[in-house]
């Protein structure tokens, strides 16, 4: 909640990066409904996101990170019925009516329905307009025109015998070709000295980040998981950057600790603490292990960190921001069995040596 609080005082820029973190947060959690609706926090949140985002935007800005859409439409749902309880029921009438026509949808939705994936789109459409008409009468709305038949088990994934040897005759289809496709032009692979990729494609060489080192850190006021720092990378001054690390380190753990810092980042506004980079750690899988990436003893500090074959000058933030660039890349910033941090098998390089997890943890995502 704390984060959506965030979200409202920043701007829409802001709203459009947290969007990708989301998909990255939300990409090793899963919720059943509607046993496990979203909660009063992943509301809050929603809300505030759609007051930044709407329409165009929003749906500009969530393409392509799936793990975000489904919590946004299960989230839009939720209200939906929420609303739906409080225009039935006097006791719920102080429920705040949420503005659900700034989210993905201005139709009346349906709590998200399954599929197997092999439907044909026809009766997947028919399936979700069946719903929707559902959804509609449930509300109370005006009757919708007759949607084309559905299967009797919508929502199920429940097909008849014909449909799902024609969506598997389809789908065989659609492999086939797209197996000839990839023979017939198969991907330009770097060659064994690790050279760059192709100038349309982003590569880690489009990420700023440099040796740092923490003046000064501090604890955040009101966010009970964030650390304040002043961090020196070789600027005029040194950079205010929030890190949500005091699950992880104590207060005299973080001073004077060099580090590496991400700098091609919009500046943010943490709970009411204006952030500008981001200090980039090692994690396990379900984040409950987290230690610094560190420069090794030697690297000057505000020397940028480069990677192996990768040589090209870093993109402007507004870029790093609008193209989602650090959320494509992160994915493959890793430490490997040795625990020192690469990119795509690409060796981290300073003045003085390759990057590391401090203590080593061996084969962990770098964030």
């Amino acid at each position: 909640m704390s984060v959506a609080d965030s979200t409202r005082q920043g701007t829409s820029d802001d709203a459009s990066v947290l969007i990708g973190q989301l998909n990255d947060y939300l990409s090793s959690r899963s919720f059943l409904v509607p046993s496990s609706a979203p909660t009063v926090a992943d509301l809050d949140l929603y809300l505030a996101i759609v007051g930044k985002l709407s329409g165009d935007s929003l749906e500009s800005s969530v393409n392509g990170f799936t793990n975000t859409r489904r919590w946004l439409e299960q989230c839009g749902a939720t209200l939906d019925e929420l609303k739906i309880v409080a225009a039935k029921n006097a006791v719920y009438s102080k429920v705040p009516a949420a503005d659900v026509s700034k989210g993905l949808s201005t139709k009346p939705r349906p709590l998200p329905l399954f599929f197997y994936g092999e439907e044909d789109e026809s009766v997947v459409a028919a399936v979700a307009a069946a719903a929707a008409t559902t959804a509609v009468s449930k509300a109370g709305g005006a009757k919708p025109v007759k949607a084309a038949a559905a299967p009797s088990s919508a929502g199920g994934g429940g097909l008849s015998d014909e449909q799902k040897k024609a969506a598997a005759d389809k789908k065989a289809a659609k492999n086939a070709a797209k197996a000839a496709k990839k023979k017939d032009n198969p991907p330009k692979a770097h060659g064994g000295d690790g050279a760059a990729a192709a100038a349309d494609e982003v590569n880690i060489s489009a990420l700023d980040i440099r040796v740092g080192k923490i003046i000064k850190a501090w604890e955040h006021e009101s966010a009970e998981k964030l650390y304040c720092e002043e961090i020196d990378v070789g600027e005029d001054k040194p950079r205010h950057i929030a890190s949500g690390l005091r699950p992880f380190y104590k207060l005299d753990e973080m001073q004077n600790r060099t580090v590496l810092v991400l700098c091609n980042l919009k500046p943010m506004n943490l709970v009411g603490f204006p952030s500008h980079g981001m200090v980039l750690c090692a994690s396990n899988a379900d984040h409950t292990a987290v230690e610094f990436a560190v420069p090794p003893e030697g690297a000057k500090i505000g020397e940028r960190v480069t990677f192996e074959g990768y040589d090209g000058e870093p993109e402007a933030q507004n870029k790093v921001a609008k193209k989602k660039i650090f959320q494509t890349l992160a994915p493959d910033l890793k430490t490997d069995e040795n625990g020192m941090v690469n990119w795509k098998g690409a060796k981290s390089v300073t003045s003085a040596g390759q990057c590391k997890a401090v203590n080593g943890m061996a084969n962990a995502q770098v964030a």
